[in-house]
C-alpha cells in the first residue's frame, strides 16, 4: 500500500469497471460508492446500504478483483464492501436542509460551564488546554478528535460544554452539535423504526463542531456504532473538529469496533484525574465568590480535604451550604460544614485503599480478604469480589491495571468486565444496590 494512494486506486477501479459494464447498471451499483479505509492488505469499500454491498459483492467481486489486482500488481490485495444503515440513499446537500446547531443546542447548556469558571491544575492541564486550543481553530491536526476522560464529576462535561460557550461567545458562524451519546441512540432507533434515516443525518449536516458526551454508552450498539462510524470519518476528512468523552480511555472501551477505537486515539487524548488539595481549595474560593458567601480558610480546608475525588461534590456542598445560610440567615462555619459534609453520604474523609476497601467488602458478605483475592468462582464470592474492584475504581484513583494486580495479577480486561457486571446487577437488584450503598456509607463516613 505504500506505493499508491487507496482512495485513488479505488477510483481507478470505477473508472476500468465503467467502461466494461453497461452504463445504467454501473450508474445503479457502483457510481455512488466510495473508498472507506485499508487494513493490511484489504480495501473497505462503501455503499449506499448493505443490500448494495452484498448485491456488489455477489454480481461484481470477481471483476472488481482483476481489475484491483492488475492495478495494484499487489494479487494478495481484497475488497471488502460495507452497507451504511445510518444512509440509505446517497446524501447531498439539496436532500438535507441546513440546520443551526448553535441556537437550537445552547439550551442544553449550564451558564456557568465556562472556561472562566474551570480552574486549572495538574490533574486537568491537558485536558484543558486541548479544549481551549480547539475552540479557537477547527479541526487542529493534533487535536481532532480531542477525548477527554475521567471518573464522574471531574469536569469533562464542563470542558465540552466551555467549547459550545466560547463558540457563541465569540459572535463567528461557526457552528456546533453538543449532543449526549444516549440521545445519538435514541434518535438512531427512531429512524430505524421509521425506515427513514434523514433524522441521524441532520445532527451530522451543516456543523463544525461535534461535542458528543459519554461515548462509552455506544457498547453493544453495533447498528449505531456503524453508523456513527461513517458520519465521524466525513466530518473528519472535511476537516470538522470532533470532540469526545468518555469515562475510560479509548483502549478500555469495550464492545466498539478496532476502527472506531483507532480514530479515538489519532488525536489527542486527554484525561482529567481527581483534583490535588490546591485545586479543590481554589475550585472552593470561586465557588464561594460566585455565591457571595463569606466562609473562612479553615472551614474552605475542611471541605477541601474531605471531598477528595470529585469536583461536582464540592460545588453540591457550597451550594447546599449558602441555601441554609440564606435561609435560616447561619453563619458557614466549622460546625455548619461538619454537618454538611457528614449527612452528604459518599464524601471521602481519609484517604482510601485497595486494601481497606476489600475488607469492609469481606466484612459484608462474610468472606475473608483472601478469598476476594483467591481463584474460587463461587458466586458466594465472585460478587464480593467485582464488587471491591468497582468500588477500588470509584473511590480511589488506581488504574484498571493497578486493581488487577492487587486481586493476584489480573488483567485489567477482568477488572472492567467486573465493574460492568455490577452495574448491572445493580439495576437488576435493589437488595445488592442497598448493601453497596451501606458499604459506601461505611468508608466514607467521619
Amino acid at each position: 500500500m505504500e506505493h499508491f494512494d487507496p482512495s485513488d486506486l479505488w477510483n481507478r477501479c470505477l473508472q476500468e469497471a465503467e467502461n466494461r459494464l453497461d452504463k445504467t447498471e454501473f450508474e445503479a451499483w457502483l457510481k455512488n460508492s466510495t473508498y472507506e479505509d485499508s487494513n493490511g492488505t484489504r480495501l473497505v469499500i462503501r455503499f449506499s446500504n448493505s443490500f448494495v454491498a452484498g448485491h456488489v459483492k455477489s454480481r461484481f467481486g470477481n471483476m472488481l478483483d482483476d481489475i484491483i489486482h492488475n492495478l495494484s500488481g499487489r494479487s494478495e490485495l481484497a475488497l471488502q464492501f460495507i452497507g451504511d444503515p445510518a444512509e440509505p440513499g446517497p446524501s447531498s446537500s439539496e436532500r438535507l436542509s441546513p440546520v443551526a446547531p448553535s441556537s437550537q443546542d445552547s439550551t442544553f447548556l449550564r451558564s456557568n460551564y465556562t472556561f472562566e469558571h474551570f480552574v486549572v491544575g495538574p490533574s486537568n492541564q491537558l485536558a484543558h488546554a486541548g479544549a481551549l486550543a480547539v475552540s479557537r481553530e477547527i479541526g487542529s491536526t493534533n487535536y481532532n478528535p480531542l477525548f477527554i476522560y475521567g471518573g464522574v464529576g471531574l469536569g469533562k462535561t464542563h470542558l465540552i460544554q466551555a467549547i459550545a460557550h466560547q463558540l457563541r461567545q465569540e459572535g463567528s458562524k461557526r457552528t456546533f452539535r453538543y449532543i449526549s451519546t444516549e440521545l445519538l441512540v435514541e434518535t438512531f432507533i427512531k429512524c430505524v423504526l421509521q425506515n427513514d434515516y434523514t433524522l441521524f443525518r441532520k445532527l451530522f449536516h451543516g456543523i463544525d463542531y461535534l461535542l458528543m458526551d459519554d461515548i462509552q454508552f455506544l457498547k453493544g450498539k453495533v447498528e449505531t456504532q456503524e453508523a456513527f462510524f461513517h458520519r465521524f470519518n466525513e466530518l473528519h476528512q472535511h476537516g470538522k473538529q470532533i470532540v469526545l468523552t468518555s469515562d475510560r480511555p479509548p483502549h478500555e472501551l469495550q464492545d466498539l469496533p478496532e476502527r472506531l477505537i483507532s480514530r479515538f486515539q489519532s488525536g489527542l487524548v486527554a484525561d482529567i484525574k481527581p483534583p490535588e488539595y490546591e485545586t479543590r481549595l481554589a475550585i472552593l474560593q470561586l465557588l464561594v465568590k460566585d455565591e457571595e458567601l463569606v466562609v473562612s480558610e479553615d472551614v474552605l480546608d475542611f471541605i477541601a480535604s474531605s471531598i477528595r475525588k470529585n469536583v461536582r461534590q464540592l460545588s453540591g456542598v457550597i451550594h447546599r451550604l449558602s441555601a441554609m445560610s440564606r435561609l435560616t440567615g447561619c453563619r458557614v462555619d466549622m460546625s455548619l460544614a461538619q454537618k454538611e459534609i457528614r449527612s452528604s453520604l459518599g464524601t471521602i474523609t481519609r484517604r482510601l485503599t485497595a486494601g481497606n476497601i476489600a475488607s469492609t467488602v469481606a466484612e459484608s458478605f462474610d468472606v475473608s480478604p483472601s478469598q476476594l483475592k483467591g481463584k474460587q468462582r463461587k458466586r458466594s464470592i465472585l460478587i464480593p469480589r467485582q464488587v471491591s474492584m468497582s468500588l477500588i475504581r470509584e473511590l480511589t484513583s488506581m488504574s484498571l491495571t493497578e486493581i488487577g494486580s492487587f486481586f493476584s495479577g489480573r488483567d485489567h480486561s477482568t477488572v472492567l468486565n467486573s465493574i460492568d457486571r455490577i452495574r448491572e446487577l445493580k439495576d437488576k437488584d435493589p437488595e445488592l444496590e442497598r448493601k453497596i450503598e451501606e458499604i459506601k456509607r461505611k468508608l466514607v463516613s467521619i
